[in-house]
């Protein structure tokens, strides 16, 4: 996983497109996308605001490649990373020629649904509704979220399928084929995303935050790296800032005896391991910014906001 590499052999090309995943907070957009990758190149927890900016991630076989925009969940707010993850969310759909609405029925359809139809359906973009989880779905719940949905949606094709399933999520790129134009490639066909290797371990080193830690305290924290630098021993050193707003979250990260943050780091280090393919040295640090959430100038400095 590198930066990307336009790709200029004019003979390369197939269906092709931007396909925008759209939700409200855990539907399985992020699982979605590391299944059809075959990678782990997105955050995933069940609690809410996981993911934060927008992720491209590229999916390629013998006669497509499908560019996958994965945006934060859609949700009402009035502090500044509410407002950068509403513009990563516009850029993302902006960026589409087609929207794929994922929808857990599995939860009751609520404000933000209405929310994401509206910007769905506002967009005048080819739409898609996605019905995840049919392995937990009852028929009632997925009438209840369909009739939801098609209010403001009436005409949108759609499908079920299980996020984390290869071969069900395989039935959406066969649903995508017959929606995408064709065109030339824009990536090299082993690219699998356009990220720094060292802004995907930011996220997954948050990802174990999500996991482990108590239900508020993730989201006051960011994950920012300071230093990666590779070795000649085919080693990486890699020095990473919990960026915490409170000083009363400080003890619970570190834990008693230094527990948690030993832990933290363990488990970090093996996520580090999986996506680099190497031997992976991880030390973490802690910052306190206070109120950093509603700070334009840090969302900036840390790349949540332009």
């Amino acid at each position: 996983m590198t930066t990307v590499n336009l790709q200029m052999d004019p003979a390369q090309e197939g269906i092709t497109g931007f396909v925008a995943l759209l939700g409200r907070p855990n539907t399985g957009k992020s699982t979605l996308l590391n299944t059809l990758l075959g990678c782990h190149l997105a955050a995933v927890s069940n609690k809410p605001q996981t993911t934060r900016k927008y992720m491209l991630g590229i999916f390629n076989d013998k006669n497509s490649q499908i560019m996958f925009l994965d945006s934060p969940g859609v949700h009402a707010g009035n502090i500044a990373i509410d407002e950068a993850m509403a513009k990563s969310v516009e850029r993302v759909m902006e960026d589409a020629d087609v929207v794929v609405c994922m929808i857990d029925p599995t939860r009751e359809p609520g404000a933000e649904d209405g929310m994401v139809a509206q910007l769905a359906s506002k967009s005048k973009k080819p739409i898609l509704l996605l019905f995840n989880k049919a392995d937990l779905t009852t028929p009632e719940q997925q009438a209840i979220s369909s009739r939801f949905y098609r209010k403001y949606l009436p005409d949108a094709p759609d499908i079920t399928l299980i996020a984390h399933n290869e071969a069900s999520a395989a039935s959406l790129i066969v649903r995508l084929k017959k929606m995408l134009p064709h065109g030339i490639f824009l990536y090299d066909r082993d690219e699998v995303t356009n990220i720094y290797e060292r802004d995907i371990a930011a996220e997954l080193i948050r990802e174990v935050l999500l996991l482990e830690l108590e239900q508020e305290i993730p989201h006051c924290i960011a994950v920012t790296i300071d230093r990666w630098k590779e070795l000649k021993t085919k080693e990486i050193m890699v020095e990473a800032t919990l960026n915490l707003e409170r000083e009363a979250h400080k003890g619970i990260v570190i834990g008693k005896g230094g527990r948690m943050i030993k832990r933290l780091r363990k488990m970090a280090t093996a996520k580090l391991i999986e996506l680099c393919q190497c031997k992976v040295t991880l030390e973490l640090f802690i910052k306190i910014v206070p109120n950093w959430r509603k700070k334009k100038q840090f969302l900036k400095e840390i790349k949540l906001l332009d």
